[in-house]
């Protein structure tokens, strides 16, 4: 792909500065009403409703994507199924038609946030959505919902300064983030919304993440024999069986933390990859001797490993742990792969779209932006692998994000979409077309 020579000077920044200061009120006031809306998994409907609404009056045209009209999404190898229907919960696609034939560009956003937990721990309303000592409070004001509002007052700053831009600029806004991705990105994905790059603006401290781990969840089963408490040795206690696998699974994560490296992570992060063992379950009652035991974990993996690699590693570490133990031997756990699970992804550091972000973040907000690798899943992965778009995530700061007090200074959301409004113009080529 070839980019046009553009290039952001400081007239035409500050004409986009103006334009953005002179919405400030209506992108606190639309990131605000996000907010206020507890669009937690399942309940995306209403703040996607609320998203269309804004693009329209932006007089652009919105199309929904429903899950379960896309074809090969559930037998796609990254689909995850926790049950729950994807009725009434569409994702959105709404485009700004370039005026020539330059480079187009994808902004992808999640609506959905995670539940607020005991609310009692909170010193203000989870969904209060409003603005107090220059903050947005509430859950979602920095994951995402922040960072949504931003990417859609883009396109009206840019309107507002009297700008075209040479390509395509693609506002795409999804459910289900927090849990996989697979109906909202994955989704999109595959029903063919695509771009020359990507940027979604996840709360990266204006930094870039350009790579990601891999998940997988997995669970380890171990078979014992019941028996009554008071003639326990007539039993056999999985709760006990499970022991060895659990410190040779901590072993592993010991092994793998000074074994696997990649520089985008350590850079920042203590290790690349991690195992979490997080969940046990044993036994119903005291006087029983427990005849099954559950163990439930999370690994990831670094870009340079599959899925595939890592699931036997796994394995093979619970054989092991089992070998010599004539009950195991003869009774052996169970490895069950479930739920969440999602690939790794990585692009270059010298990949244009890449640079392009940088020189905005350091040019034009005179910020210092690393590209970074994310210790965990993120959307841009469902680009990078299945539709060959490179893909970074950049915003603002994470504040308390899935934690209580959640918030996002105002100024950050100003400041981000100025960004995306100039990256949007130095990616896609662009001609100033009136006085603004």
């Amino acid at each position: 792909m070839t980019r046009p020579n553009c290039s952001t000077d400081p007239v035409t920044v500050e004409r986009v500065a103006t334009a953005v200061e002179g919405l400030s009120e209506d992108i606190q006031s639309f990131a605000a009403d996000l907010v206020r809306v507890p669009s937690v998994q399942g309940e995306e409907r209403p703040a996607q409703q609320r998203v269309s609404e804004e693009l329209e009056s932006m007089g652009l045209s919105v199309r929904e994507i429903w899950p379960d009209d896309v074809t090969g999404l559930k037998s796609h190898p990254e689909f995850s199924n926790d049950g729950q229907s994807y009725e009434n919960r569409p994702n959105l696609v709404a485009t700004r038609s370039g005026r020539g034939d330059g480079p187009s560009l994808l902004f992808n956003g999640h609506v959905d946030v995670v539940p607020a937990g005991d609310t009692d721990q909170w010193s203000f309303d989870p969904y209060a959505g409003e603005i107090e000592d220059s903050r947005l409070l509430g859950r979602g004001a920095s994951d995402m919902k922040g960072g949504v509002a931003a990417m859609c007052y883009a396109v009206a700053a840019l309107e507002r300064a009297g700008i075209e831009l040479e390509g395509d600029l693609t506002i795409n806004t999804v459910i289900e983030e927090e849990a996989g991705g697979f109906g909202g990105s994955l989704a999109t994905v595959l029903d063919g919304v695509t771009a020359d790059a990507v940027v979604n603006p996840e709360p990266t401290g204006f930094d870039q993440w350009i790579a990601n781990d891999g998940v997988s969840y997995f669970r380890v089963t171990v078979r014992g024999k019941g028996a009554h408490a008071a003639e326990t040795d007539n039993g056999v206690n999985a709760m006990s069986k499970l022991v060895p696998i659990y410190q040779a699974l901590e072993a592993l994560h010991d092994e793998r933390k000074i074994t696997v490296h990649d520089e985008l992570f350590e850079e920042w992060h203590e290790h690349t990859v991690s195992l979490n063992l997080g969940r046990i379950r044993a036994g119903e009652w005291a006087s029983s001797v427990p005849d099954e035991a559950v163990l439930e974990a999370r690994i990831s993996h670094a870009p340079d490993e599959t899925r595939e690699k890592i699931h036997d590693v796994v394995e093979d570490t619970v054989r092991e742990a089992a070998a010599g133990d004539p009950w195991l031997e003869e009774h052996p756990p169970e490895v069950e792969w479930f739920g969440w699970r999602g690939s790794s992804a990585k692009i270059e550091a010298e990949e244009p779209i890449v640079q392009t972000v940088r020189s905005i973040a350091t040019g034009a907000l005179g910020r210092e932006s690393h590209p970074k690798g994310f210790p965990g899943g993120l959307d841009t992965r469902f680009f990078v692998n299945y539709a060959d778009t490179p893909a970074v995530c950049f915003g603002t700061g994470a504040y308390n994000i899935h934690g209580t007090d959640e918030y996002l200074p105002v100024d950050e959301l100003e400041e981000l979409t100025l960004a995306l409004a100039l990256i949007a113009m130095e990616w896609c080529g662009y001609e100033v077309v009136d006085g603004g």
